[in-house]
């Protein structure tokens, strides 16, 4: 009988760093994995960033893909279990599937459905990992700026997302069987202690909850040692209504540049009027090799330089700048791109 492969899922709120522990784990661990990178938008940047990773560009192909609807679980049937079945039809040599959730995810019905008929006999769940922003869980919050953003909708008379939200940190921490902190490196012994502490009280949580610096953990805790590995087991038979966090995405492409410095001044300026919950994207300076990598939660920003695939968008004269936005609604988007118009003196945006 032919042996399941097991399957690692990762979750975590927007911009909590999944992207980076799951590099780290393609280049430091010597297995052949499958993977299945859920993203939300039509631009893959987080698969862009996982492919340039050295053990991926080693890789078939057929080893990742990327799916943009924003929750797989809404979508077993036409997309997650094909994807699960083309991962292991080209890729008989994979020794484990990861799922990177995105950051909307609900993984309870994501792992519900790893016991479809179709698939149970293939496959089996062996760890589910989440991961949390250390920074952002000082203030008690699984994103920084929430409040502000908050306050915003309330001004707004729109729906209060805050209990929401809530609600999805929350599954993403229960049904987890490792919790990481990620961000450690800017947190003090005893910040990362009430960190712990405050998830350990509030969820009765007993799974190991370790540091991670950018991406960085013993990963003995993921193959080489006996981990209680069924935490979701405790609630795989709750009913599920699926309600979500409704967000809109949206995707700006410009043949204009700034240099680094430069850039983060003005989206400085241009986030100081505007809540957004979530930037990613690049940028390309002509007198540098590699693009500028942009990751901005709430208003804070983090960029980069690293190379990018070769199939993916670059700007026709050499400069040019790709982004991905996030938010609660359309306006605060359609308030975006006219503030990159104005800050930038763009005359227009290619959709």
């Amino acid at each position: 009988m032919k042996k399941r492969i097991p399957v690692i899922v990762i979750s975590g709120f927007l911009g909590s760093g999944k992207t980076t522990f799951l590099r780290y784990l393609l280049k430091e661990s010597n297995k052949k994995f499958g993977l299945i990178i859920n993203e939300f938008g039509d631009v893959g940047i987080d698969g862009d960033l996982v492919k340039s990773c050295n053990d991926c560009n080693d890789s078939d192909e057929d080893c990742i893909i990327e799916l943009n609807n924003g929750c797989l679980c809404c979508t077993v049937q036409d997309d997650f279990i094909p994807s699960i079945k083309s991962l292991l039809s080209f890729n008989s040599d994979i020794e484990a599937i990861i799922i990177e959730t995105s950051g909307l995810a609900l993984p309870l019905p994501l792992i519900q459905a790893l016991n479809w008929p179709e698939i149970r006999t293939s496959i089996h769940l062996e760890l589910v990992i989440g991961i949390v922003n250390g920074e952002s869980m000082l203030e008690g919050s699984p994103i920084n700026d929430l409040n502000e953003i908050t306050n915003q909708y309330d001004e707004l008379n729109k729906i209060d997302h805050n209990s929401s939200i809530d609600e999805l940190f929350e599954e993403q921490l229960e049904v987890s069987d490792l919790i990481l902190i990620s961000r450690s490196d800017v947190l003090n012994e005893n910040e990362f202690k009430s960190i712990q502490n405050t998830i350990k009280e509030k969820f009765n949580s007993t799974v190991p909850i370790l540091k991670s610096l950018n991406g960085k953990i013993d990963l003995k805790y993921i193959f080489d040692i006996d981990l209680q590995k069924d935490n979701y087991k405790k609630f795989i038979s709750e009913e599920h209504d699926h309600n979500h966090v409704e967000l809109i995405s949206d995707s700006i492409k410009l043949n204009y540049f700034l240099d680094k410095k430069e850039f983060e001044n003005e989206i400085v300026n241009v986030l100081s009027e505007i809540n957004i919950l979530r930037i990613k994207g690049r940028m390309w300076i002509p007198s540098k090799s590699l693009p500028l990598q942009i990751q901005i939660v709430g208003k804070k920003i983090n960029t980069w330089f690293e190379e990018a695939p070769l199939n993916c968008w670059r700007p026709i004269d050499g400069g040019g700048l790709e982004l991905v936005i996030i938010s609660f609604d359309n306006e605060s988007i359609i308030k975006f791109r006219k503030k990159i118009k104005e800050n930038f003196k763009i005359l227009s945006i290619q959709k």
